[in-house]
């Protein structure tokens, strides 16, 4: 179903490229769409808040320090999600460094297994995910460390509730920058 129109997400300008991040540290995902000749359009997504988030930022130190190229399996209530950190994501596109996980009502995590461009695994679940494995946070994890010493609650994610006035708010931003 096509919900452009809807929910205010209709751009008729020239679009080139679009960048998918949580821009406003909320815990949903928010896009940027890179039009031609133009500023390029910043649309964040005010959704009332509809569950729970994680994002897991992963630095690679034997493997490429952004660790691109490694797969995360994240369990919550029972539920396994596989997740990416890509470079890109199509033409002129890029997804967020940060791996982002919708975890619903779920209150907690069960388990994480990373597999590392280098080859290494790691595997958190039960004790060892300890209290930094939370719901609503941006976790960094480095390559090759246990809990107790690489893995770190970088922020909290802030829910907020939605304005009055709509789903998505649209705005134009000049200038461009990186989104990681």
């Amino acid at each position: 179903m096509d919900v452009a129109r809807p929910t205010g997400s209709d751009c008729v300008k020239d679009s080139r490229g679009v960048g998918v991040a949580d821009f406003d540290g909320d815990g949903r995902l928010d896009m940027v769409i890179n039009n031609n000749n133009e500023t390029p359009t910043l649309y964040l997504n005010n959704l009332r808040k509809s569950g729970n988030a994680v994002e897991l930022k992963l630095v690679g130190t034997r493997s490429n320090r952004d660790a691109v190229g490694a797969r995360v399996r994240l369990t919550a209530s029972g539920k396994t999600m596989m997740r990416q950190v890509e470079a890109g994501s199509g033409y002129a596109s890029e997804a967020m460094l940060p791996v982002h996980f919708g975890l619903g009502n779920a209150e907690r995590i069960d388990a994480v297994e990373i597999t590392w461009p280098s080859g290494i695994q790691q595997r958190f679940e039960g004790e060892s995910l300890g209290a930094a494995f939370g719901v609503n946070r941006l976790i960094r994890i480095e390559e090759g460390t246990d809990t107790s010493r690489g893995v770190t609650v970088a922020r909290s994610l802030r829910h907020s509730a939605a304005p009055a006035s709509g789903d998505i708010a649209s705005t134009s931003q000049t200038g461009g920058g990186s989104m990681h």
